[in-house]
Protein backbone atom coordinates (compact mmCIF):
# COMPACT_ATOMS: atom_id res chain seq x y z
CA UNK A 1 0.00 0.00 0.00
CA UNK A 2 1.03 3.48 -0.47
CA UNK A 3 0.09 6.64 0.56
CA UNK A 4 0.53 10.11 -0.68
CA UNK A 5 -0.59 12.89 1.65
CA UNK A 6 0.90 16.15 2.68
CA UNK A 7 0.87 17.15 6.17
CA UNK A 8 1.25 20.89 8.31
CA UNK A 9 2.59 18.79 10.79
CA UNK A 10 4.98 16.40 10.12
CA UNK A 11 5.03 15.22 13.08
CA UNK A 12 1.93 13.04 12.25
CA UNK A 13 4.08 10.82 10.73
CA UNK A 14 6.18 9.55 13.78
CA UNK A 15 3.33 10.23 16.02
CA UNK A 16 0.82 8.36 14.23
CA UNK A 17 0.85 6.72 10.85
CA UNK A 18 4.09 4.69 11.74
CA UNK A 19 2.65 3.18 14.79
CA UNK A 20 -0.47 1.87 12.73
CA UNK A 21 1.27 0.91 9.84
CA UNK A 22 3.46 -1.28 12.31
CA UNK A 23 0.10 -2.26 13.96
CA UNK A 24 -1.32 -3.41 10.49
CA UNK A 25 2.13 -5.18 9.58
CA UNK A 26 1.85 -7.31 12.90
CA UNK A 27 -1.62 -8.02 12.41
CA UNK A 28 -1.30 -9.20 8.79
CA UNK A 29 1.77 -11.43 10.23
CA UNK A 30 -0.58 -12.47 12.67
CA UNK A 31 -3.45 -13.50 9.62
CA UNK A 32 -0.95 -15.09 7.43
CA UNK A 33 0.29 -17.36 10.09
CA UNK A 34 -2.60 -18.41 11.95
CA UNK A 35 -4.09 -19.30 8.23
CA UNK A 36 -4.49 -22.46 7.33
CA UNK A 37 -2.08 -23.95 4.32
CA UNK A 38 -4.25 -25.03 1.14
CA UNK A 39 -2.13 -25.62 -1.92
CA UNK A 40 -4.39 -26.92 -3.50
CA UNK A 41 -5.99 -23.16 -3.61
CA UNK A 42 -2.67 -21.45 -5.22
CA UNK A 43 -3.66 -21.92 -9.43
CA UNK A 44 -6.79 -20.09 -8.31
CA UNK A 45 -5.33 -17.50 -6.31
CA UNK A 46 -3.07 -16.83 -8.63
CA UNK A 47 -5.54 -16.48 -11.64
CA UNK A 48 -7.88 -14.18 -9.82
CA UNK A 49 -4.69 -12.01 -8.66
CA UNK A 50 -3.98 -11.75 -12.28
CA UNK A 51 -7.88 -11.07 -13.38
CA UNK A 52 -7.65 -8.30 -10.68
CA UNK A 53 -4.24 -7.06 -12.08
CA UNK A 54 -5.67 -6.76 -15.47
CA UNK A 55 -8.97 -5.40 -14.63
CA UNK A 56 -7.10 -2.59 -12.51
CA UNK A 57 -4.36 -1.97 -14.87
CA UNK A 58 -7.16 -1.12 -17.80
CA UNK A 59 -8.79 1.20 -15.69
CA UNK A 60 -6.63 2.73 -13.12
CA UNK A 61 -7.05 6.46 -13.24
CA UNK A 62 -3.38 7.44 -12.98
CA UNK A 63 -2.77 6.20 -15.98
CA UNK A 64 -3.73 9.57 -17.54
CA UNK A 65 -1.61 11.27 -15.56
CA UNK A 66 1.43 9.42 -15.73
CA UNK A 67 1.25 9.26 -19.74
CA UNK A 68 1.21 12.90 -19.61
CA UNK A 69 3.37 13.30 -17.47
CA UNK A 70 6.37 10.53 -18.56
CA UNK A 71 4.41 9.27 -21.90
CA UNK A 72 2.26 7.03 -23.14
CA UNK A 73 5.01 3.86 -23.19
CA UNK A 74 6.41 5.03 -19.71
CA UNK A 75 3.26 4.65 -18.34
CA UNK A 76 1.80 1.93 -19.85
CA UNK A 77 5.00 0.03 -18.58
CA UNK A 78 4.96 1.28 -15.08
CA UNK A 79 1.03 0.01 -14.84
CA UNK A 80 1.89 -3.51 -16.01
CA UNK A 81 4.87 -3.91 -14.93
CA UNK A 82 4.90 -2.26 -11.50
CA UNK A 83 1.74 -1.45 -10.36
CA UNK A 84 -0.12 -4.59 -11.42
CA UNK A 85 3.01 -6.73 -12.22
CA UNK A 86 0.53 -9.87 -12.70
CA UNK A 87 -2.04 -7.85 -15.73
CA UNK A 88 -1.98 -9.02 -18.93
CA UNK A 89 -1.28 -6.27 -21.74
CA UNK A 90 -3.54 -5.97 -24.36
CA UNK A 91 -1.71 -5.06 -27.83
CA UNK A 92 -3.81 -1.90 -29.51
CA UNK A 93 -5.94 -1.42 -26.48
CA UNK A 94 -7.09 1.62 -25.76
CA UNK A 95 -4.71 4.72 -23.73
CA UNK A 96 -4.83 5.53 -20.88
CA UNK A 97 -7.81 8.72 -19.89
CA UNK A 98 -7.04 11.34 -18.38
CA UNK A 99 -8.32 11.47 -14.39
CA UNK A 100 -10.97 13.89 -13.68
CA UNK A 101 -11.42 14.76 -17.61
CA UNK A 102 -14.87 12.49 -18.09
CA UNK A 103 -13.10 10.56 -20.59
CA UNK A 104 -14.55 10.46 -24.19
CA UNK A 105 -17.01 12.59 -25.63
CA UNK A 106 -20.91 11.40 -24.84
CA UNK A 107 -18.94 9.78 -20.99
CA UNK A 108 -18.45 6.37 -22.77
CA UNK A 109 -16.20 4.44 -21.38
CA UNK A 110 -12.90 4.64 -22.68
CA UNK A 111 -12.03 2.87 -25.76
CA UNK A 112 -15.79 2.74 -26.25
CA UNK A 113 -17.37 4.63 -29.41
CA UNK A 114 -18.97 8.24 -28.35
CA UNK A 115 -23.03 7.78 -27.83
CA UNK A 116 -25.14 9.36 -30.84
CA UNK A 117 -28.59 10.97 -30.27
Amino acid sequence: QMLFARFDDEEIVSRDLFPAFQSYVQTHLELIQSSERRPEDVKMVLESQKDYDTYSAERDPAAGLFAAMFGAEWAEDFVHDFLFSMSEKTEGGPPPSMPFMGGPPGGAPAGAPPRTG
